[in-house]
């Protein structure tokens, strides 16, 4: 990691929370957009990485139909990631940038990005994202409900159905969202090489108390945000569904142990700056 307890330059810099989901990106972001002003930060639009497909056709028409409409929209001078409410002259005022996309894939706003980000246990993060699937089923049309049956199953049965699909759906999301690819080791390069702070989920306190000297915060407290009703007293999955979603999430658990070790090493040698601790 790139971290450093310096003041940020905002006229050269900008910084960039790489929100993988279920991560607790939305708390931390949380906390940052009000610290640094909602009118100085900005919530992207979605990138295309993670969606979970029925079948290989399926995911060869919705990756198609997106690169179309992206295409469309950059030969009109459009990014894709941006709100259409957001202009050019916009630019200048931002100060951070927060969503759903790669390493690399934010809006370019003509200053050098300062990445920040967080990761998840793999397997609490994959059963996270099932629940808060189910959740928002309730919140959509009652036409749209059942259009991916898939995520109406039971968690066991929901992870027998992905198993049996991992070939061609993108598993190691953390890794992906990272390095570019299912694998350990380019998320390793992008963490030790371009990412400024990177921490696991359940030290955002930690996290935001590293930022403080970077960003002058006056609060280091980060609340819980959107957490799931479904998940609420349900019972743990199958020994047999969880040996599963170990398999699948194999990268991401390596990539988890990394950050986790390189976060507790880096927060060790900050402690003794009293304008960290």
């Amino acid at each position: 990691m790139l971290y450093r307890p310096t003041p940020l330059d905002f006229s050269r810099n900008v910084l960039v929370f790489v929100h993988i989901p279920k991560t607790a990106g939305t708390a931390a972001c949380d906390v940052l957009f009000k610290q640094l002003g909602f009118d100085r930060c900005l919530e992207t639009n979605d990138g295309k990485v993670g969606k979970i497909h029925e079948s290989r056709l399926r995911k060869f028409a919705w990756r198609a139909r997106k690169s179309l409409r992206n295409a469309a929209l950059r030969l009109r001078g459009v990014d894709p990631l941006l709100p259409k409410s957001v202009a050019r002259a916009d630019f200048a005022r931002l100060r951070l940038l927060g969503g759903h996309y790669a390493l690399g894939e934010e809006p370019k706003l003509g200053r050098e990005p300062v990445y920040l980000t967080a990761v998840r246990d793999p397997v609490d993060r994959f059963l996270s994202d099932y629940y808060y699937r189910i959740d928002q089923r309730s919140t959509r049309p009652a036409g749209r409900r059942e259009r991916h049956a898939f995520w109406t199953y039971d968690v066991d049965r929901f992870v027998d159905h992905v198993y049996a699909r991992r070939a061609w759906n993108e598993m190691n999301l953390q890794c992906r969202y990272l390095g570019g690819v299912a694998t350990f080791a380019a998320a390793k390069r992008a963490v030790d090489d371009r990412v400024f702070l990177a921490a696991p989920s359940n030290r955002l306190n930690e996290f935001l108390q590293l930022l403080r000297p970077v960003l002058d915060l006056s609060s280091t407290q980060a609340p819980r945000s959107n957490v799931g009703r479904a998940r609420q007293g349900k019972a743990p999955p199958s020994p047999e569904t969880l040996a599963k979603i170990r398999e699948m999430v194999s990268e991401d658990q390596l990539l988890f142990d990394y950050v986790s070790r390189a976060f507790d090493d880096l927060f060790r040698k900050a402690s003794d700056d009293p304008f960290v601790a």
